[in-house]
């Protein structure tokens, strides 16, 4: 396994975070979410969030000519919109 792999496997989200995310949205007080459910939502976002910038980097590499300098928030923009 490669580093960026390795890095790649490593990243997460903190599920309170996530929770507590989840909490201002829901009406009922009551509502509860199972441990399983929220972490399959962490393993989601961190994939979602994972593609999100290797898509973006490509972008960047692509406006630059292959070689990426620094990524920036308009070429997360132009993969997410």
């Amino acid at each position: 396994m490669s580093s960026q792999e390795e890095l790649v496997d490593s990243l997460s989200f903190d599920k309170k975070s996530l929770h507590d995310i989840f909490k201002t949205a829901w009406k009922n007080p009551k509502t509860k979410i199972r441990k399983e459910a929220l972490a399959l939502s962490v393993e989601y976002l961190r994939i979602f969030t994972v593609q999100a910038v290797i898509r973006a980097t490509n972008e960047a590499q692509d406006e630059v000519g292959g070689s990426l300098i620094r990524l920036e928030v308009n070429h997360l923009e132009k993969v997410i919109v």
